[in-house]
């Protein structure tokens, strides 16, 4: 369950850079696995923000209605210096190696590292929170197709990778990838150009441990 948290949170973390015409605002995703299992199904939906100014952005995620929660502050020059927490069933922990962690988990997920080809369908449209977006199928090395819906209303990702040939002509507000545990599906529900004043900011009482102590402590979740 942590894995696919992580694969959703860098994935959004990666895909919507904040490199936008739109100098700052939030993005809430509506994030659903509809072929998954009915444990997963049982969980409910979650929900993804995403903060961006020029400098920062920063990504919320709530899962279980609340009972596990998320957050990365990933600065645009320095990705070493991000920070990510977790607050689970009243347990709360700041990663403190998520830089290192960021960039080893989100190879071939989160990115476009290993895509090899994006065909857009500009016929096939769709209104999303307020902006008319497009159809982008992106075909992965392995064979996998995800399709994402991308405005032009919002500029294009920064890629993670500036070698990486491929990248996306607009910003995606709706996207369907496959990934190990099935199809997820995040569509934008709300745009906002304002930003909480604490989007930037560890809360207090955050324990300080490393992925692999976390990951101990939830005994493999």
């Amino acid at each position: 369950m942590t894995q696919i948290a992580l694969t959703a949170l860098l994935f959004v973390g990666i895909t919507a850079n904040a490199q936008t015409q739109l100098k700052k605002g939030s993005v809430t995703y509506n994030m659903t696995m509809p072929s998954a299992s009915e444990e997963m199904a049982a969980m409910g939906e979650s929900t993804i923000t995403v903060h961006f100014d020029e400098t920062m952005q920063a990504t919320d995620m709530s899962m279980m209605g609340g009972m596990m929660m998320m957050k990365t502050i990933v600065p645009n020059e320095n990705k070493k210096d991000s920070k990510m927490t977790m607050e689970v069933m009243g347990m709360k922990y700041e990663i403190t190696d998520v830089g290192e962690e960021a960039s080893k988990t989100s190879k071939g997920l989160s990115n476009l590292d290993d895509a090899k080809e994006i065909v857009y369908d500009k016929k096939d449209t769709k209104e999303i929170v307020g902006f008319k977006c497009y159809k982008a199928i992106i075909t992965m090395n392995d064979g996998s197709k995800n399709t994402f819906y991308v405005t032009d209303a919002i500029a294009p990702q920064a890629p993670s990778n500036p070698k990486v040939a491929l990248k996306l002509t607009g910003y995606p507000l709706e996207m369907k990838v496959k990934t190990a545990q099935g199809d997820m599906v995040m569509t934008a529900t709300k745009f906002s150009k304002e930003i909480p004043a604490d989007a930037f900011k560890v809360g207090e009482g955050f324990t300080k441990v490393t992925m692999e102590e976390f990951q101990k402590q939830m005994g493999g979740m």
